[in-house]
């Protein structure tokens, strides 16, 4: 999948339905000068990862989930390395971050990263 393809609908699937990616959303320094559609892939990427976790490890809930979270993942790591030339320590702490705030956001907000979870889940299959 083209991460390039995938931005710009996501980014106005957001701003459509109302659920801004601010909401809950971490904020680092590191991604302040990356396009929002790119953060919000970012983020999606870190939901699907932390809902993968939700289901027995060798189930095939939990292999949908992390192959949808490694899948994105790998193509938006190329395109901060590539594109963005970050180096891959920078690359590793906005995961970190990322990761931690969909942690947090399923341990306090269940309904609300179901929400997110969701949007994702329908856009990135619109767009495969």
């Amino acid at each position: 999948m083209k991460i390039s393809s995938f931005l710009l609908p996501l980014s106005m699937a957001f701003g459509l339905l109302g659920v801004g990616s601010a909401f809950a959303q971490p904020q680092t320094k590191l991604v302040q000068d990356l396009p929002k559609g790119l953060i919000q892939a970012i983020w999606c990427s870190s939901l699907f990862f932390e809902e993968s976790y939700y289901y027995e490890e060798t189930s095939e809930d939990a292999e949908y989930y992390s192959d949808l979270a490694f899948d994105l993942g790998d193509d938006i790591d190329d395109l901060l390395r590539g594109r963005y030339d970050l180096p891959q320590a920078e690359i590793d702490e906005i995961w970190a971050v990322f990761d931690g705030g969909a942690f947090d956001l399923t341990n306090e907000d269940d309904d609300g990263f179901l929400a997110q979870l969701e949007m994702c889940e329908a856009n990135y299959d619109d767009l495969i």
